[in-house]
């Protein structure tokens, strides 16, 4: 997303929005919250801010800090200003308006019953049992953090280890001659594990000894040079590490089961057969 918000990002987003915030070419109601804005009189209200936010997050992802807030409430004003004026085209009567609204309330709803009852389920005691559960289990694994310089022909690779034995940095090596994607960082893949590489570039790069230089390796990819940059174990992570992660699992959990429950307990019928077979088949 550009940094001005171009007009077909704005139109893109007021569909939705429109219904959300003005479902009526009435006055907005009065409702608490910070006024920092009028339009004809009319306030703009920070939750609106945050509404919108929220709904058009992805686009923002570009935009700087400062920039972000005054963005977001020249989209309230546009999307309230457009909405009035569907208003008085009178666009608030037409049954496609209607149906709009209508899916846009059940929206929200579905989105307030989920921040309070299935994200805002999640105490965080829940959170940091299974942390101190689950950390139990941890098994500090060997892992090495390697350079590779890869070229196509093995006499190239012979090439470069030649250069090396006469004293050319790997790095710059790597920065200039190596084919994958790491040599920008001069060859740098960081620490890796077993089983995330190659077997015969795996077997090799943990063979060596800190700074040693191995001789050529083939895969599929071609031929490798590797260096060895340093060994160690992996460190268990910690409970602010992982957090975010574990909470996610739970809302994700928690909102399969209420809505597993809510559908058990209400009466759906799908009357198109053919669509009725493909929804049932959805685990």
């Amino acid at each position: 997303m550009k940094n001005n918000l171009g007009s077909s990002h704005w139109l893109a987003g007021l569909g939705s929005l429109l219904a959300a915030i003005l479902a009526f070419s009435a006055p907005v109601q009065a409702l608490e919250g910070k006024v920092v804005a009028r339009i004809n009189g009319q306030p703009v209200y920070d939750w609106e801010i945050a509404l919108a936010e929220n709904e058009i997050e992805d686009e923002l992802e570009q935009v700087s800090a400062d920039m972000r807030r005054g963005l977001l409430l020249r989209y309230v004003i546009d999307t309230r200003l457009m909405a009035l004026a569907g208003a008085s085209a009178g666009l608030d009567n037409t049954p496609a308006f209607k149906r709009r609204v209508q899916y846009n309330r059940n929206q929200a709803m579905r989105d307030t019953y989920f921040e309070n009852n299935v994200r805002g389920g999640i105490a965080d005691k829940q959170l940091r049992e299974i942390f101190d559960r689950e950390i139990k289990n941890f098994k500090p694994v060997p892992e090495v953090r390697a350079r590779h310089i890869l070229v196509k022909k093995e006499e190239d690779a012979l090439d470069m280890v030649e250069r090396l034995n006469r004293g050319e940095e790997f790095a710059t090596l790597a920065r200039e001659h190596s084919q994958g994607p790491s040599g920008r960082n001069g060859g740098d893949l960081g620490y890796f594990a077993k089983g995330q590489m190659g077997k015969k570039f795996e077997e090799t790069a943990f063979s060596l000894k800190k700074g040693e230089v191995s001789a050529p390796v083939k895969s599929s990819f071609g031929w490798h040079i590797i260096k060895l940059e340093g060994k160690r174990f992996t460190k268990a992570p910690t409970y602010e590490e992982l957090q975010d992660q574990i909470r996610g699992q739970l809302v994700q959990a928690r909102s399969r089961k209420i809505t597993a429950d809510l559908r058990k307990a209400a009466k759906v019928e799908v009357l198109d057969k053919a669509l009725a077979a493909k929804f049932n088949a959805i685990e």
